[in-house]
């Protein structure tokens, strides 16, 4: 800046009176505004220091376990054989797995595999489709709707999606991953 300031004196060229007295090699002081006391936000702080063995305790006290055995027992079914059993088109089944309105499991490169508890009556439970659109994978939003979730009471979102509950369900499961 000093020498933009210098070229413009020796061209006579007229500076504004702003920047002849701002410098940049000095740092600006920063005006510490007063914050109003009922927006201080205050804590507890980290609480107390406990053991490993209590601190495992406290956890397993809160924890869910994630390995839920509905994950390892649902059904599932090969594309061929599930259109033979909701009696249905191939295409069918692959707009919907392309729409996500269904959750296709990944098996080997190309083929897939679909539990067969998102269905009912021929067609993908309804609000699958609002689920799925809050995971990453098929694999990760079946895992949730499996296991079961203190959002819904306690049950496995699958089945309150059985229940007709879709908008609370979709609700949940955009925050599935909201830890606070």
């Amino acid at each position: 800046m000093a020498d933009l300031l210098a070229l413009a004196s020796t061209l006579n060229v007229r500076v504004p009176v702003a920047r002849q007295t701002k410098r940049r090699s000095e740092p600006a002081k920063a005006e510490r505004r007063a914050v109003p006391e009922e927006r201080v936000l205050r804590g507890g702080g980290v609480g107390p220091v406990v053991s490993a063995a209590e601190g495992g305790r406290l956890l397993d006290a809160i924890a869910v376990d994630v390995a839920s055995k509905d994950w390892i027992e649902s059904d599932v079914l090969g594309a061929g054989a599930l259109v033979a059993w909701l009696s249905i088109s191939r295409g069918t089944l692959d707009n919907w797995r392309k729409a996500r309105k269904v959750l296709a499991l990944r098996k080997g490169l190309r083929n897939f595999v679909y539990p067969t508890r998102q269905f009912y009556r021929s067609r993908p439970l309804e609000g699958l489709d609002l689920v799925a659109e809050h995971f990453a994978t098929p694999e990760d939003a079946w895992e949730w709707l499996v296991a079961p979730n203190r959002m819904t009471g306690g049950k496995p979102p699958i089945e309150a999606l059985r229940d007709g509950e879709a908008p609370a369900i979709a609700r949940a499961a955009a925050g599935a991953y909201d830890y606070a």
